[in-house]
């Protein structure tokens, strides 16, 4: 099942929302426009309503373990990386930058530990 491209699934929210409208043409033209957007992507609404959500990063991902782990190996960190390691657990998601770093950082400190 192909999803519908971003720009599309913007333009259909804002059709969407003109059907809240209290003009009975522009709710129409809304409703025949967004029609059009989904049958020119070749989806049917049914397609549209089950395309799956964004997962987001479960709240206790493997994250935190890493950060247990590197925390258990101080000598082996950088001062900036004990204090990163030390606040991260703190957040309750991680950016793509922060999980960046701290992949830098696991495969610098526990790459010899992994089996």
């Amino acid at each position: 099942m192909s999803a519908l491209p971003s720009a599309s699934r913007s333009k259909l929210a804002k059709l969407l929302g003109m059907l809240g409208s209290d003009h009975g043409g522009e709710r129409d033209a809304a409703a025949l426009a967004a029609v059009r957007l989904v049958k020119a992507a070749g989806l049917t609404w049914a397609q549209i309503l089950a395309t799956a959500p964004v997962k987001r990063e479960p709240l206790f991902s493997t994250w935190r373990a890493t950060c247990a782990e590197l925390a258990k190996r101080p000598g082996d960190l950088r001062a900036w990386e004990r204090k990163f390691i030390a606040d991260l657990p703190a957040f309750p998601r991680i950016s793509s930058k922060q999980r960046y770093i701290l992949a830098e950082i696991s495969d610098r400190v526990l790459a010899g530990k992994r089996s």
